[in-house]
């Protein structure tokens, strides 16, 4: 799914919000990284408004190819349980070397 300008104010509000590191137009144009964004730094009416864009389905494929390092533990367990998915462990992020990072949550040497 891709969502097309011009965009609603509201859901450019909630854009701005969760991705402000970004322009708006940007941050939407990649939308699994724009909703992986919403479901951990997204408040229930962040997700509400950006339901009304999005379909459900669109949210369940961010976490089943989820970003690595995005998700809180808290966040992970909420939108599997919300989607009645079985919950998996976090994602790790993957070095080029084929080295995994940290485990989800930790830092390096901690």
């Amino acid at each position: 799914m891709t969502l097309t300008a011009p965009y609603p104010e509201e859901l450019l509000r909630v854009v701005k919000k969760v991705v402000w590191y970004d322009r708006p137009e940007e941050a939407l144009a990649d939308l699994p990284a724009f909703l992986s964004q919403v479901m951990v730094y997204g408040s229930p009416a962040d997700v509400t408004v950006v339901e009304r864009y999005v379909p459900a389905v669109e949210f369940r494929k961010v976490l089943e190819n989820p970003p690595a390092g995005v998700f809180t533990k808290d966040a992970w367990h909420f939108w599997h349980k919300r989607f009645a998915m079985p919950v998996p462990p976090l994602p790790r992020r993957r070095f080029p070397d084929g080295s995994m990072g940290p485990e989800a949550g930790r830092f390096f040497g901690r």
